[in-house]
């Protein structure tokens, strides 16, 4: 792509009812390894949004995207994007469609899928909301049951999941030979527990695996440093910073004291 080149402009609605994007696809979309000419299959694409991020990123995919809900909207996005001769747009239950997508056809599947195990939490009373939240339709052993045989060797697949469900994620993953490659771990900030697990895994190849941090706000915190320093006092210091920084800040030790 020709980075001197203005981009134009996405355009992706959604419906005012039922359910609505958060933040996981745009991590997805950054998180997975693209390259040229490659094919991606996205599973419960929804609105389309995965697809259109992608084809933003790397004009030259051959993307499909199935959702079991209705299509419109995703469809409207698609042409709306210029965008209706890169992304093939299958309205049906992967499970079932699976079966027609032919095997090892893939350089890449991504999914954002439902999180949410039937036994746990409430259901919501709106159908579309738990359909996409709740694994009614699709659990994780039946999407990768039915992904693997999808992807062409070494291929990849990439997924979000709640970090409680990362050991089942990497074990369920693995025994369908899907070898994790790299995984990331989304925070809102430094003091807060990941709310996100991003996980790629590589089919049939077991490669050194990544793990990395994103944070969504980093806060300095106020120390206060008293006793045998320079200039005793309150000092911001960086979260990522060592006690020395805050020395170093408040003037190192004095002539009576020692570190």
């Amino acid at each position: 792509m020709d980075s001197t080149k203005p981009l134009k402009e996405l355009v992706i609605d959604q419906e005012k009812t039922g359910y609505r994007y958060s933040i996981e696809p745009f991590l997805l979309a950054d998180f997975m390894s693209l390259l040229p000419g490659q094919s991606v299959l996205d599973i419960g694409t929804g609105c389309g949004i995965i697809p259109i991020l992608l084809m933003r990123r790397e004009p030259g995919l051959k993307i499909t995207a199935i959702e079991i809900q209705d299509c419109s909207q995703a469809q409207k996005n698609i042409q709306q994007n210029g965008m209706e001769q890169k992304i093939t747009l299958i309205h049906g239950d992967f499970l079932k469609e699976a079966e027609n997508l032919e095997p090892e056809s893939f350089d890449h599947i991504v999914s954002n899928p439902p999180y949410r195990k039937i036994q746990t939490g409430r259901i919501n009373p709106d159908a579309g909301k738990a359909l996409a939240r709740h694994e009614l339709s699709l659990n994780m052993n039946s999407l990768l049951d039915k992904s693997a045989p999808l992807l062409k060797p070494g291929g990849q697949i990439s997924l979000a999941y709640p970090p409680e469900r990362m050991s089942e994620a990497l074990r369920e993953l693995e025994c369908r030979s899907l070898y994790p490659r790299q995984a990331r771990f989304i925070h809102g900030n430094f003091q807060t527990a990941a709310k996100i697990f991003l996980v790629s895994a590589l089919k049939g190849k077991k490669s050194a695996t990544f793990m990395d941090v994103s944070l969504g706000e980093l806060r300095s915190i106020n120390v206060n440093f008293v006793g045998q320093v320079k200039y005793p006092g309150v000092y911001p210091i960086h979260p990522f910073s060592t006690v020395i920084t805050g020395l170093i800040q408040a003037g190192g030790v004095d002539t009576t004291g020692s570190l």
